[in-house]
């Protein structure tokens, strides 16, 4: 039903990356549908995200509509679906939830257990041209976090051998980091491009250590019978929830 991050386990966090199956969303969005406004209906997604939380012992988390920006929202008590459009949720709030969609985007957990910060983030390429990791540690330090107390889980996503690119895109993405370079591979005018590690650099140059930074390798492409993709599926795709909690104590 669901991936945690080993990494946040070890810290007494809870940090997870839903899978496909568990739900009782009808295919095409077969069956842990967690997106709405597909095709499936509002019941089943919240019958989905109720099982989710029930099994993984998270409470019902905060989610925005994403747009693929670098907007962020503070979100204080109980989960809901916001308006608002926000694409790094941040919560400072004892056992709040935050979350994000994906469906080949890269999910980023991220949590200060110290200044008792979290944030959720969706980095889809657009997200990772803009720096978006970069900005939600800059974000996170507003709210008192510090870099080097930060952990950070990125989760599963499309991976280089399946995400072609046009030359367009892979010049922007060459350009969101110094190293970003080694991580885009090209042949005949078209680039391969390795998100997940170009993410890891942002946060590394954000002054996060290495061991604090966990890469679950998982391609949603790939793996048809774990994942959703939007890139193998299109608009029959549903979504993945990666959620992190703030708990009551640490």
């Amino acid at each position: 039903m669901f991936i945690a991050s080993k990494l946040f386990a070890k810290h007494h966090i809870t940090g997870i990356f839903s899978e496909r199956q568990g739900g009782i969303s009808p295919a095409p969005f077969d069956s842990l549908n967690l997106g709405l406004n597909l095709g499936d209906t509002d019941e089943n997604v919240q019958h989905n995200l109720n099982q989710l939380c029930t099994a993984a012992q998270l409470p019902i988390p905060h989610r925005s509509r994403q747009v693929h920006g670098t907007s962020h929202l503070l979100c204080e008590g109980e989960g809901l679906q916001h308006s608002h459009q926000a694409d790094i949720l941040i919560t400072r709030t004892a056992e709040s939830a935050v979350a994000v969609r994906t469906a080949d985007c890269l999910p980023i957990l991220l949590i200060d257990k110290q200044a008792r910060v979290a944030a959720a983030v969706h980095a889809g390429w657009r997200g990772t041209v803009q720096n978006i990791a970069a900005i939600a540690i800059q974000k996170m330090q507003e709210y008192g976090a510090k870099p080097e107390h930060i952990l950070a889980c990125l989760g599963p996503c499309i991976a280089a051998s399946c995400f072609e690119v046009g030359l367009d895109t892979a010049n922007a993405l060459s350009h969101s980091h110094p190293q970003a370079q080694q991580y885009i591979y090209y042949k005949d005018n078209k680039a391969r491009v390795d998100i997940q590690a170009i993410n890891a650099l942002q946060l590394q140059s954000s002054s996060l250590k290495i061991n604090n930074i966990e890469s679950i390798k998982c391609c949603t492409s790939c793996l048809p019978e774990r994942f959703f993709s939007y890139r193998r599926d299109g608009i029959y795709s549903g979504r993945q929830l990666a959620i992190v909690a703030l708990p009551m104590s640490l």
